[in-house]
């Protein structure tokens, strides 16, 4: 074989590796391309259906309660929603209803007047979880907080929701009593 065909064999067979690169090289910018676009799009989330890969969705809500509640006995109902995100806050009934499965905390806050009480519960599912009891008994003209939490793992379709307990109940509204909950 002459030095001009060895020379000649080499340059074509470097022309096929590197148009085999130059093509790989290609498909994979393409593929970079196109992950790129997804991430984009998604806002850089995952939304691959499964379970363990959607706790991103994205839960919470503040909820206060203007109106003062006197001796009742049920449910708080608060009255006014300052943020509920992914809608699970029901102000017809007071009721969070758990739009995901996954652990969250919730909180909140009651006042009540000087010589009053109120106790509260936060339930799940119809069973007490915490109590919480702002009393100002004794107190001649100053009001009294209390605030209680808790972290829950719930299932979706769970209910959480404050509950009253016992007699000579006594809310303090105008927006100092709250209830707030998300999803960690």
């Amino acid at each position: 074989m002459s030095l001009f065909k060895i020379i000649a064999c080499i340059a074509f067979v470097t022309t096929v590796i590197s148009h085999k690169q130059c093509v790989k090289n290609a498909n994979l910018w393409k593929s970079i391309q196109y992950q790129l676009k997804l991430v984009e799009s998604s806002e850089g989330r995952c939304d691959c259906g499964s379970q363990d890969l959607n706790t991103h969705k994205m839960v919470g809500f503040l909820v206060k309660s203007q109106k003062h509640i006197q001796n009742f006995n049920g449910v708080v109902v608060y009255d006014t929603v300052v943020t509920n995100t992914g809608s699970g806050y029901d102000t017809s009934n007071g009721h969070f209803i758990a739009p995901y499965e996954g652990l969250y905390y919730f909180s909140w806050t009651t006042l009540t007047v000087h010589d009053k009480s109120f106790f509260t519960h936060l339930m799940h599912n119809g069973k007490t979880i915490v109590i919480n009891h702002a009393a100002a008994r004794g107190i001649s003209s100053e009001q009294m907080s209390a605030t209680q939490s808790a972290v829950l793992q719930l299932a979706a379709k769970d209910k959480v929701y404050i509950k009253t307990h016992g007699t000579e109940k006594y809310l303090y509204g105008a927006g100092y009593s709250t209830f707030t909950g998300f999803k960690i």
